[in-house]
């Protein structure tokens, strides 16, 4: 009998037009992609420039409309088209503080930036 392993998919969108640059690490390869979900342990992107399964990789992340940037590194973990799946490596304090901020920065941000709806009298 085999344990089954649960992994939890917890990543947030991202806002409309975050981008990131993504950089191997032997630096033959650079190339500007959107961003489209951060996880507290991966990355989702979509990049016209393909990247080779198992690259492993520099990702500077800037939110826009905030005061955000920092870079994480990782390895291309998958690909489906021109969306990839980068799974990050070890964390300092600073980068898991970054990519938690960010990540409930934009789990507030839809509440945020919805329409207010007039009061009605």
């Amino acid at each position: 009998m085999t344990a089954g392993v649960f992994l939890r998919n917890d990543r947030v969108r991202t806002a409309h037009g975050t981008t990131a640059k993504v950089t191997s690490k032997d630096r033959k390869q650079s190339t500007r992609a959107l961003l489209i979900a951060i996880g507290t342990a991966d990355l989702v992107i979509t990049s016209a420039q393909p990247f080779a399964l198992g690259t492993e990789v520099t990702v500077a992340i800037t939110l826009p409309g905030r005061y955000i940037e920092f870079e994480v590194a990782g390895r291309i973990e998958w690909e489906n088209g021109a969306t990839f799946g980068i799974t990050l490596d070890y964390l300092s304090a600073r980068q898991a503080y970054a990519i938690t901020l960010a990540r409930q920065l934009l789990r507030a941000a839809p509440a945020a930036l919805a329409p207010r709806r007039a009061a009605r009298s």
